[in-house]
């Protein structure tokens, strides 16, 4: 049986988000205001073309949908206060903001973006990408944190996903 070639406008996209989240990672890190578009322009100068450099960065030889990344970064400043609201209903004792890496807030950041402030993408594809985002990053602890939160708010902010079952419900 031949594996499937992968598709193009998929592995764009996941790159997309890889490379926002790196970008809202930076930020957090340097402290810098750097808007979206340059962010990109940014981007757009290291991987053009540059295979090897796409691999490092994004994990695959593509180039991410820059206009996705833009999206991405316009929409988590944009929707910023909307987006910590929801994220800090999901933390509790053991995960707090201020003890997590930044790199966990902006995969967070981002996937509640996408999930609820953008049309058309179902929040299981979202839960999806993101937690297998988190996996290129963190260990399991993380990755479960992160589809547990994001399953959390999709069930309470969207008809789209079944009410979680519980023990006693089985």
């Amino acid at each position: 049986m031949e594996a499937k070639a992968p598709n193009p406008s998929l592995q764009k996209k996941t790159a997309a988000r890889v490379s926002a989240v790196q970008c809202l990672y930076k930020l957090a890190m340097s402290g810098d205001k750097i808007s979206s578009a340059k962010q990109v322009l940014i981007l757009k100068k290291q991987l053009e073309g540059n295979k090897e450099e796409q691999k490092l960065q994004v994990g695959v030889g593509v180039e991410p949908n820059y206009k996705l990344v833009e999206m991405l970064l316009d929409g988590v400043e944009e929707w910023a206060p909307k987006i910590d609201s929801r994220l800090e209903e999901v933390l509790n004792g053991e995960w707090k903001r201020e003890r997590m890496s930044p790199l966990l807030i902006a995969i967070l950041q981002c996937s509640i973006f996408e999930m609820f402030f953008t049309k058309d993408i179902a929040p299981k594809i979202v839960i999806d990408e993101y937690a297998r985002l988190t996996r290129s990053f963190f260990a399991d602890g993380e990755v479960n944190f992160v589809h547990a939160a994001l399953s959390t708010l999709a069930r309470k902010y969207t008809d789209r996903l079944p009410p979680q079952v519980t023990a006693s419900d089985a």
